[in-house]
C-alpha cells in the first residue's frame, strides 16, 4: 500500500513539473542594441590600365604662315663693292615685320631655271642662299644667290665671284618667300632652314 502512494506522489510531481515547464513565460524586456561592427578593409587597388596608343598628328595649319606666289625678277639693280659686282632686285613683302625678324624666320625659295639642264635646277626648287658653282674657260666661277630682309622688303641678291655677269642674271628666275611667325614654329627655327621646298610645302601645306 505505501508503495503505490509513494509511486502516486511521484508520478503526480512528475506531472506537475511537466506542467510547470510547459507554461510559456511572458517576453522578456528588450535587450540594449550591441555596438555598431568595425569596417572591413579596403581591398587592394587593382592595376593601373595600358596606356592607349597615341593619336596621330595633325598636319601644321597655314593660318599664320605667309607665302608669296612665285614671281619672276625685272630689272635688276648693280652695285660694285671692292671689286665684285653685285646684282639686287627688290620685293615688297608687308609681311615682313619687325616682330617677324625678331621672333620669327624668312624663307627664300628660287626656281634657277637660267642654267642649263645638266645642273638638274630646272623647276627644281632650291632654298637660298645657294652656290652654283662651274667651270667657265678655265675659271672656275661660283654664283651665289642669297637674300636679305628688311621691315616690308625682300631683296634677292646674285654674285658672281668672277664677275661674269655685266649686266646682271636673266630675268627668268622665280622666287618665293615663306614667312613663319615663332609661335608657329615653335622651337623648329633653325631646322626649318635646313628643310627642302618639298618638306617646307608640306610641313605647312603649301599650295604649288
Amino acid at each position: 500500500m505505501k508503495k503505490l502512494t509513494l509511486s502516486l506522489r511521484f508520478l503526480t510531481v512528475i506531472l506537475f513539473a511537466s506542467i510547470w515547464s510547459c507554461k510559456q513565460g511572458d517576453p522578456g524586456p528588450k535587450g540594449d542594441t550591441g555596438a555598431a561592427g568595425a569596417n572591413g578593409t579596403n581591398g587592394a587597388t587593382g592595376a593601373t590600365g595600358a596606356t592607349g596608343a597615341t593619336g596621330a598628328t595633325g598636319a601644321t595649319g597655314t593660318a599664320n604662315v605667309i607665302y608669296s606666289a612665285w614671281f619672276t625678277t625685272t630689272a635688276w639693280t648693280k652695285t660694285t663693292v671692292f671689286g665684285s659686282d653685285n646684282f639686287d632686285f627688290n620685293k615688297a613683302a608687308a609681311g615682313i615685320t619687325s616682330d617677324i625678324l625678331d621672333k620669327g624666320v624668312v624663307l627664300v625659295f628660287g626656281k634657277l631655271n637660267g642654267y642649263a639642264t645638266d645642273f638638274g635646277l630646272s623647276n627644281n626648287p632650291v632654298q637660298l642662299p645657294y652656290n652654283v658653282v662651274y667651270k667657265s674657260g678655265a675659271l672656275i666661277n661660283t654664283d651665289t644667290w642669297s637674300f636679305i630682309t628688311s621691315v616690308g622688303n625682300l631683296k634677292i641678291r646674285f654674285i658672281s665671284n668672277q664677275n661674269l655677269y655685266s649686266g646682271g642674271p636673266a630675268t627668268n628666275y622665280q622666287f618665293r618667300y615663306v614667312i613663319i611667325p615663332g609661335g608657329v614654329a615653335g622651337g623648329r627655327l633653325q631646322s626649318v632652314k635646313d628643310m627642302s621646298y618639298e618638306e617646307i610645302k608640306t610641313l605647312y601645306n603649301l599650295p604649288d
